[in-house]
């Protein structure tokens, strides 16, 4: 009974084998959805990308200086503080020393003119010549702008205060409360909140396409929307040791500034010459081991093609080789794409 029913079995599955062996097996055909858009020519304007921090004009930099040995009593302002014209900036308590330097030529101007005085009695009574009287006069007189000297640096005071020249920003502080100085230290920087300057970075060998005022366009690395044009004042020729780039310095116009602060970041394009040529979205642009390539779309198929491409945006890409004007190129969904692939088109 076992013998005869595995005779069957085996019966059966040779008659379905020969049944699937004579079915035809139906053909699959794969069909991708793309979003294309036709090549365009278009004006390019070629540029060098740099980027930058904004500083204050050098030429709008003032520097406060000691004029004469102390301690600091207070210090009323702090880094990037902005302050008005005639703000308490610091105070300072004279010196011993310079305190007895003033007092000496206080003595000094005293003593010239009692000694004028007695030589002016002694002309009268034949007793002096005019030569010594004119003498006198002279010391009287050095002996005055000594002292007016010593005023002027504020030592008629035991405690100094220093108040700003100007509107502006202040950019260093080098002294604090409790801090012997001498004189000629510098103090403090204020620098004028009118005028700011970008300073870029490029590299050394964008600088024989570069020449002063050129114009660069300027916009915040965090905001692209806004941007504003100037013009190239200065092209260093060193290499700044931090950066390892030569510094572009553009000015920031005065309407600008009040837009930014000091040390923001921001991107410059400066504008060099414009060619018209190619232009496609970047996403059209795919890569592999070969190079650039695109998928153009053609009587319902893909088409995989070489390009090569040049300077590009943030939203374009230009092709110098491989595209003509009109041509259709995937943009969306040419991830997916295979040389012969049928494709169903979906306009951009």
């Amino acid at each position: 009974m076992n013998k005869w029913l595995g005779s069957q079995l085996v019966i059966l599955m040779a008659l379905t084998n020969t049944c699937f062996a004579d079915a035809a097996v139906p053909e699959i055909q794969v069909v991708a959805t793309v979003k294309t858009t036709p090549v365009v020519q278009k004006v390019i304007q070629q540029n060098v990308i740099a980027y930058g921090t904004i500083l204050p004009d050098a030429d709008q930099i003032n520097t406060l200086s000691m004029p004469h040995a102390g301690m600091v009593e207070k210090v009323w302002v702090r880094p990037g503080q902005k302050v008005k014209k005639g703000d308490l900036l610091f105070s300072l308590n004279v010196s011993p020393g310079e305190k007895m330097t003033y007092l000496q030529a206080q003595a000094s101007v005293e003593f010239a003119k009692k000694d004028l005085k007695r030589q002016e009695k002694l002309l009268l009574q034949h007793l002096a010549t005019k030569s010594q009287v004119n003498s006198a006069k002279k010391t009287l007189q050095d002996a005055q702008i000594h002292l007016d000297s010593l005023k002027k640096q504020g030592l008629g005071k035991n405690l100094q205060h220093f108040i700003s020249p100007q509107d502006g920003i202040v950019t260093q502080v080098n002294v604090q409360a409790g801090q012997r100085v001498q004189a000629d230290t510098s103090a403090l920087q204020i620098a004028s909140d009118q005028q700011f300057v970008v300073r870029l970075g490029v590299e050394s060998e964008d600088l024989r396409r570069l020449a002063v005022g050129q114009t660069v366009k300027i916009q915040s690395v965090f905001d692209l929307d806004k941007p504003f044009f100037s013009k190239i004042s200065q092209i260093h020729a060193m290499l700044n040791p931090t950066t390892h780039l030569v510094d572009i310095i553009v000015p920031i116009p005065p309407e600008q500034t009040a837009h930014y602060v000091l040390g923001s970041r921001l991107k410059g394009e400066i504008l060099l010459e414009s060619h018209s040529s190619l232009i496609v979205p970047r996403s059209t642009i795919l890569t592999d081991s070969k190079g650039s390539y695109v998928f153009s779309v053609k009587n319902g198929e893909a088409q995989k093609i070489s390009v090569n491409i040049g300077q590009s945006t943030h939203q374009w890409i230009e092709v110098t080789q491989g595209l003509k004007p009109g041509d259709k190129v995937a943009f969306q969904g040419n991830y997916e794409l295979e040389t012969g692939m049928k494709v169903q088109e979906e306009a951009k």
